[in-house]
């Protein structure tokens, strides 16, 4: 079965290598440093992003760093995630449909030794990607067809460490390599056929630090309380950042001092759960976005997202497969981050649900493979008349493989 499962693994990542980008294809990319990456992993996106309260050995939790202390005392946990998506773009009477697909993350996590684990990985933090255009002509200039084209995004691998200093304490702490280039272009072609151009182009080579503390409480017998908070540090981006004007008789680059911002962010939440069977959780994430600059323009604004999520886990351990299915649902709301024009973004409402499906090895019940396969559905809607409003569907599709490699053999 774990043949099955690694084979299910390398058809899905290879089919989406053949066909992906960079997963997004949004024109409200084009604005801040793109749309922001769901960062977190398989578990967590089919509860809305449920994550600071969460603890188990059985999947790996990026949101909280303190989470790692949980790592099994003899399995290695490698995970990987890709997800498919169709956008519907509505403008008025217009509709137009767009599909991408892109490999999420790659992680894993370990014991060290005991109370100490540690997690490393790979996932983007933004991403931009959109091409349109449209005609100008509101009577008092030359009318012109505008062009926009966008690409790139910002990329983070992780090293986390945690430890459980007292049984019912756990501390955590996240280093994460911040990088990526970032291009706009804009072409305005005037009906008298001259034209201008200006190119944004960011190169972007920082750091982001998350520190995380959860603290489990038994409430009664069958009754349990993790409470979870994480704090990120907020600083300017090391960014050599551009912007190029071109006309028909000259080219001026200008360069942008201090372009680019990662936020503080903090964020709180609790995972109550009941039997072992039962989990029902909640978020709240702040981030402080409005002292952050995008190409010299102080464009931020700060933002807030509230995450639920439930799980519900009918056997922990069962000779029929369809008994230990997990079963998870959620939702979420979310403020943008950065303003468009002058005028507030769009908020973003989304729900999701999906289940966990265990392959155990009949040889070693110690090694086995999880598929989790879930799908979201997201609404980008704006406050302000007049601009688009964006429906997802997504399906995240990933895979956990439980090795024992830690296991000590004995010889007779």
């Amino acid at each position: 079965m774990n043949k099955i499962t690694q084979t299910i693994l390398l058809a899905l990542i290879a089919v989406v290598s053949t066909y992906a980008d960079n997963g997004i294809n949004s024109p409200y990319s084009r604005y801040g440093i793109g749309i922001l990456a769901n960062q977190s992993l398989s578990i967590n996106r089919q509860m809305g992003g449920l994550g600071y309260g969460l603890r188990s050995s059985k999947y790996i939790n990026i949101v909280n760093p303190a989470s790692f202390s949980e790592a099994d005392t003899l399995t290695m946990l490698f995970e990987a995630g890709v997800s498919l998506q169709n956008v519907n773009f509505k403008e008025g009477d217009k509709r137009i449909n767009a599909k991408n697909a892109s490999l999420e993350y790659l992680a894993m996590q370990f014991r060290i030794r005991k109370g100490l684990g540690m997690s490393i990985g790979f996932l983007p933090y933004s991403r931009v990607g959109y091409s349109f255009s449209k005609v100008s002509n509101d009577g008092a200039y030359e009318s012109s067809t505008d062009s926009y084209n966008g690409s790139g995004g910002i990329y983070q691998p992780y090293i986390g460490i945690a430890w459980k200093p007292l049984k019912n304490l756990s501390v955590g702490v996240t280093g994460s390599y911040i990088y990526g280039d970032i291009t706009h272009d804009v072409t305005i072609n005037f009906v008298n056929s001259t034209s201008l151009r200006r190119i944004y182009n960011a190169s972007i080579k920082s750091y982001k630090l998350d520190l995380g503390i959860q603290y489990i409480t038994k409430l009664a017998e069958k009754h349990t309380l993790t409470l979870g908070a994480v704090y990120s540090f907020g600083h300017d981006m090391d960014a050599d950042a551009t912007i190029t004007e071109v006309n028909s008789s000259s080219s001026e680059e200008k360069k942008i001092d201090k372009g680019f911002n990662i936020p503080h962010t903090f964020g709180v939440g609790f995972v109550y759960g009941y039997k072992g069977n039962w989990k029902f959780g909640a978020d709240y994430t702040f981030q402080n976005w409005n002292k952050s600059t995008f190409f010299g323009n102080g464009d931020g604004q700060n933002r807030s997202k509230v995450s639920l999520g439930a799980e519900y886990t009918p056997t922990k351990l069962s000779n029929n497969i369809l008994k230990m299915i997990e079963y998870r649902a959620g939702a979420f709301y979310s403020q943008p981050y950065a303003r468009i024009n002058d005028k507030k973004g769009c908020n973003e409402y989304g729900v999701s649900a999906g289940i966990s499906l265990p392959f155990y090895n009949n040889n070693n019940r110690y090694s086995h493979a999880t598929l989790h396969i879930s799908g979201e559905f997201a609404r980008l809607k704006p406050d302000s008349p007049g601009m688009i409003t964006e429906n997802h569907l997504r399906i995240n599709i990933g895979i956990t493989f439980n090795e024992s490699w830690f296991m000590k053999m004995k010889v007779r």
